[in-house]
């Protein structure tokens, strides 16, 4: 059974990844991601003299000392884990010595060597896991301590090459490692252990159907959210809320005016969709009394982040309505991959208990 001081230990990370995914967000709104030139360091510094009293720095050079805290908060999460399964000292020596070498092989430009070192280490974890038959947080927290390793190298290859598509990858893979450190957070949690669905077959097929579905249509909103971010970050295409630039189904071309459309009226269809699963996830729930809040915050949570979009534009991407807008999108995604991680791992939990 997992230990509570480890879950308040995750709950902790989790707390940190919500001012980390806060100030990306604010780094992205203020459009100030490359107003440090160089990575790891800040202008050949591990601290420039005064860097917090300039709100460029302070965003940026801050945001990279708050991804790093939740790196070796992860890398605390990691190791707990590695402790309590007769851990070797090689595996855990030489899983921080890769990453290491990972995030200098970035550094240096060795762009194809790195990507083979990252496939290598993705495909050692899941042999390992599955052939030695870690439990499931020992997995989870190797995987954890991976995708911080690989978001970092995101993060740094998005300045050093001032790419646009690295930025979008990066911001869409910290919300999904934001939703795996729900997944430890949950599984660590009393609630994983004790609590147990009462479910037919056919209704269990059904709950996890829409679930699954619906977290695969939150994160397509994600990915086009964070490409609008990152490509219209001045001001939008158009300022018309129902229309787009006078138009109610504009054209392909120019592509901004239709990624903002297609932002615009996917968002309501998964706003729809997400009332939809609330309803019905309250029957689903019903035997596990910890987690009938999460219905309850997404029968609401969807209009927030509608009238949130509508101020968008309505103020002309005004900072502190566009940071709550990101904010609450997390917390939307976040509580989807709660509802699949508690209809998909019930099964789960059991067998692990049998085993344990």
């Amino acid at each position: 059974m997992p230990s509570r001081a480890f879950h308040y230990y995750a709950l902790f990370t989790l707390a940190v990844g919500i001012v980390l995914v806060w100030w990306g967000a604010a780094v992205t709104t203020e459009d100030v991601g490359l107003a440090v030139p160089d990575w790891p360091l800040c202008y050949g510094k591990i601290n420039p003299e005064g860097w917090y009293k300039v709100s460029a720095l302070l965003l940026e050079h801050g945001h990279r000392w708050i991804a790093t805290t939740i790196g070796f908060l992860v890398l605390g999460m990691y190791y707990w884990q590695f402790a309590k399964f007769k851990p070797g000292l090689v595996e855990g020596v030489g899983i921080i010595l890769c990453s290491f070498g990972f995030l200098v092989l970035i550094y240096l430009g060795s762009l194809w060597t790195a990507a083979f070192i990252a496939l290598l280490g993705f495909a050692w974890l899941i042999l390992k896991w599955y052939s030695q038959r870690w439990p499931l947080l020992r997995g989870l927290t190797t995987l954890a301590l991976l995708l911080v390793v690989f978001q970092a190298s995101l993060g740094g290859l998005r300045v050093l090459k001032m790419s646009d598509p690295l930025g979008i990858t990066h911001g869409t893979l910290g919300q999904l490692f934001y939703c795996l450190l729900v997944f430890i957070a949950f599984a660590s949690s009393r609630t994983w252990t004790e609590g147990r669905l009462v479910l037919s077959a056919k209704e269990a097929a059904k709950a996890r159907f829409w679930t699954l579905a619906l977290f695969v249509c939150v994160f397509g909103q994600l990915v086009l959210g964070a490409t609008l971010r990152h490509t219209q970050r001045t001001h939008l295409a158009a300022s018309d809320i129902l229309t787009t630039k006078g138009q109610w189904v504009p054209p392909l071309s120019p592509p901004d005016v239709f990624l903002l459309f297609a932002h615009k009226y996917w968002g309501f269809t998964v706003a729809l969709l997400i009332l939809f699963v609330a309803v019905r996830a309250r029957g689903w729930l019903a035997t596990l009394p910890q987690m009938r809040i999460v219905p309850r915050l997404l029968m609401f949570m969807p209009t927030l982040q509608v009238a949130l979009g509508i101020f968008v534009i309505l103020t002309g991407k005004s900072f502190w309505v566009t940071n709550f807008h990101v904010l609450n999108g997390l917390a939307l995604i976040a509580l989807t991959s709660l509802l699949v991680a508690t209809l998909w791992g019930d099964q789960l939990a059991r067998d692990e208990l049998e085993d344990a």
